[in-house]
């Protein structure tokens, strides 16, 4: 009788695999990062998107003309922010805090819950009452000098769990990386054949092509972190803020997010600033860190 001999075939391209393999192994920097049958059909599209994600030649889609923004001075840092401090009573988040931004330079903000961290993208965002006593200057504006919120807003590209419990429409996937151009929560507006073609440029690059008439809110939640930051990219603001863009996915979802975000640091086009709790995660790209320790609630 013939004997069953195991075989282990490495290669490089996912659609070389042949029929009869029963398992696939992923290794990156040396490490064996992922195990996976070959019947199990959802794990295999999450590799199968992972490695697009890597490997892909397709590039990070070019903004829309028409939706430039108003040129900044390029010799302006996008944000500083100068011995800031955010106190309610006695109590202080944090004093003494020194920060810039400079344009297509990427940022890791870490630190545990109530470490400062909400507080502190407040007051670039301009949502923090506080950040009028305090020393800040963003995007060419000199905050407590007459700019208004939307314009500080407009050069921001923001990502947030919080966003993604707000993001519950039904709509298909390429409006909702269309309503990025509206800011919008779902599409209310008529889009340009320009927009559409910006749209299916992204959902190309997350390996979504084929699902762009499908319902967000059917979108397993690592899939809608994808396509809520390709929404966010649309306009390649200056600045990207992704809030804890990782938070309550699993391994294969997270590297996802993160090959996305390697992507973006990659095009030199936007600063990213990704927020997390832990300083130890290590992200392609970014090799700016602050980290905020105080224990106080944010």
């Amino acid at each position: 009788l013939a004997t069953a001999v195991p075989m282990v075939i490495v290669l490089n391209r996912f659609d070389e695999i042949p029929e009869f393999i029963t398992h696939v192994a992923y290794v990156e920097d040396g490490h064996l990062s992922h195990r996976v049958e070959r019947s199990d059909e959802p794990s295999m599209a999450d590799l199968y998107q992972l490695l697009h994600l890597k490997t892909s030649d397709l590039e990070v889609p070019k903004a829309d003309p028409a939706d430039r923004l108003p040129a900044l001075n390029p010799s302006d840092p996008l944000v500083r922010i100068t011995d800031a401090a955010i106190r309610y009573g006695e109590n202080t988040i944090f004093e003494n805090l020194d920060w810039t931004i400079e344009t297509n330079q990427h940022w890791q903000l870490s630190g545990p819950n109530g470490s400062g961290k909400t507080g502190l993208l407040s007051l670039i965002t301009g949502d923090h009452p506080q950040c009028y006593v305090n020393d800040i200057f963003v995007f060419g504006f000199q905050r407590g000098t007459g700019e208004s919120i939307w314009q500080i807003k407009q050069y921001i590209g923001y990502v947030s769990t919080a966003l993604q419990w707000e993001y519950r429409v039904g709509t298909g996937l390429r409006n909702v990386i269309i309503s990025g151009f509206f800011d919008s929560i779902g599409l209310y507006s008529k889009s340009t054949d320009m927009q559409k073609a910006i749209a299916d440029e992204w959902l190309a690059l997350l390996g979504m092509s084929e699902r762009a008439d499908e319902p967000f809110n059917g979108l397993s939640f690592g899939d809608r972190r994808l396509v809520l930051i390709a929404r966010a990219m649309v306009k390649h603001p200056p600045l990207l803020i992704l809030d804890e863009p990782c938070l309550g996915l699993d391994d294969m979802n997270r590297q996802l997010v993160l090959a996305l975000i390697e992507r973006i640091c990659a095009s030199n086009e936007t600063a990213v600033l990704y927020v997390n709790h832990r300083s130890q995660d290590a992200i392609r790209g970014i090799d700016n860190h602050l980290t905020l320790s105080s224990e106080a609630e944010s």
